[in-house]
């Protein structure tokens, strides 16, 4: 994405079916600042990447003057302060008690959603290497976070009755596994947070990044 005049503001790098990679384009369109997709895959793109980042390790976003940032929770801060600087109320709060709370949202909808990207990875192996036991486990941890967000959300949205980054993790997350663990996903369980994601995935912010690219 450039701006009006056609100049590169930014570059992510990181596929969109990567849930980190996304909530970070997510948040950047929320603020308004434009950036250049890099479409790579830390695993079919290699020596493509290579270059870039040795680290193979996504998101990762360059900054204008040629900072490399990596991380998401730490993107994540940076474009914050950087929102607050041009005059804009930041997706985390940024003190006190309501930025604690949205921060353990945001834990929360972490949590869930690295135990599932364990889950596929795991299912990656071959089939008689799985281990069912570990699988459960983590399977009931994704669940269990879940099941603490859909008791949080009262309203449109987690926190303060507006968007915050712990809406936009949430959604994420709920993406990443419908479209790559659709089966892990247990239909009518958590009717707010389908709500919640229905509404913000038909959002701009959210169509402009859809996670199938």
């Amino acid at each position: 994405m450039s701006d009006s005049t056609g100049s590169t503001r930014y570059k992510l790098l990181g596929l969109y079916d990567s849930p980190f990679t996304r909530r970070v384009a997510v948040t950047m369109n929320c603020y308004g600042m434009p950036f250049e997709h890099c479409s790579l895959s830390v695993f079919r793109h290699m020596d493509a990447m290579r270059p870039m980042n040795p680290l193979f390790k996504v998101p990762m976003l360059t900054l204008p003057g040629g900072e490399k940032l990596y991380e998401s929770a730490y993107v994540l801060d940076y474009l914050d302060e950087s929102a607050a600087a041009a005059g804009l109320a930041p997706l985390t709060p940024p003190a006190g008690a309501a930025r604690r709370q949205v921060q353990q949202l945001v834990a929360l909808a972490m949590v869930a959603t690295e135990k599932a990207v364990s889950i596929a990875y795991e299912r990656q192996r071959p089939s008689e290497r799985q281990w069912a036991e570990w699988m459960g486990r983590v399977r009931a941890q994704m669940r269990q976070a879940f099941a603490m967000l859909e008791e949080r959300l009262h309203g449109d949205f987690l926190f303060a009755d507006r968007l915050t980054q712990a809406d936009i993790s949430t959604v994420v997350g709920i993406g990443f596994v419908r479209f790559v663990l659709p089966d892990e996903w247990p239909n009518d369980e958590y009717p707010a947070l389908e709500a919640l994601a229905a509404r913000l995935e038909d959002s701009e912010a959210f169509k402009a990044v859809p996670i199938d690219e």
